[in-house]
């Protein structure tokens, strides 16, 4: 049976590809765990007790039942990749390790995407959430001793750490990386690209909608503020307050989106863009060189620091 796995990274397109891609039949896929059903079994599975053998034999006995006998299964997770929270940046290591003793016949597709345009949009999806520090104290690598470590890795985007990982756990020709840069300027060959690698027939033609649309800096900046008061619970989005607060700044997003407030966010956007790209001038330039040699794909075509 051939497995295709998806690991990522965040903020990549993958739940377009999850929700339009890799559980539609007729397109060659079956997604058989829902994702409560990967961190259950795989992501959050007690290392001391984890057996993938009984891990494997569950998930191909639910591709029998759900008869997907002649498809390719897929498991598609960014968590994955890592988690943006930092105290679990870095589990992504020994995720792959997992994911190989489970499924070492596994083929591996990771979509990167520029590092400066992911930055932002972590930054903007933790606002959106709960964050509540300014752009210059979650880029800070050197916190203060008030706190133990930085709130966002650097290294986390040093893609060629992880690709070089997966290539030797599963084999260089097992591992496919496509830039989320070729989606957007070219989904015919991105499509195809997946289509030739997986063992599928993705429609290369096929129009795809436009999945988790950011908001604006200026609604953010403001929602930033409001997160102060936000309550601290296991899972934030259950509360009341986060509740009216999302509604509230999201209408708000609406709001600024169709005034003349449209420019003032569109400028904030744009010095917000420039100081990030000041701050990591020249750290990832290494990386996408050898990510680069790695994947058989010239990044600089795609805007990459190289």
């Amino acid at each position: 049976m051939t497995i295709l796995i998806h690991i990522g990274y965040h903020k990549t397109g993958s739940t377009l590809l999850q929700e339009q891609i890799f559980n539609r039949p007729e397109f060659g896929y079956i997604s058989p765990w829902a994702r409560s059903k990967l961190y259950e079994n795989i992501i959050l599975a007690n290392p001391f007790t984890y057996d993938p053998v009984t891990i494997r034999n569950q998930f191909q006995q639910d591709v029998i039942q759900e008869k997907g006998e002649n498809l390719v299964p897929v498991l598609s997770e960014e968590r994955f990749s890592g988690n943006i929270v930092p105290k679990a940046v870095f589990n992504n290591y020994y995720m792959a390790e997992r994911l190989n003793a489970t499924f070492p016949e596994a083929k591996i597709l990771i979509v990167l995407r520029r590092q400066l345009d992911m930055i932002l949009s972590i930054y903007k999806h933790r606002l959106r959430s709960n964050l509540t520090v300014d752009i210059d104290s979650f880029l800070e690598q050197f916190p203060s001793t008030s706190t133990i470590e930085p709130i966002f890795h650097f290294d986390y985007l040093q893609y060629h750490l992880l690709i070089g990982h997966y290539q030797n756990l599963f084999g260089k020709e097992k591992v496919l990386c496509l830039p989320y840069e070729m989606l957007i300027k070219d989904s015919k060959s991105f499509f195809s690209k997946i289509s030739s690698f997986s063992g599928a027939n993705v429609d290369e033609d096929l129009k795809l909608p436009r999945v988790n649309e950011g908001y604006s800096y200026l609604t953010l900046y403001l929602k930033r503020y409001t997160n102060f008061v936000n309550p601290r619970m296991p899972i934030p989005k259950q509360s009341l307050y986060s509740k009216f607060n999302n509604a509230l700044f999201w209408h708000l997003n609406q709001l600024i989106n169709k005034t003349p407030l449209k420019t003032i966010s569109n400028y904030m956007d744009s010095k917000l863009r420039q100081k990030v790209a000041d701050k990591i001038d020249g750290f990832y330039q290494e990386s996408n060189q050898k990510t680069s040699e790695l994947i058989d794909i010239d990044l600089g075509l795609y805007e990459y620091p190289i």
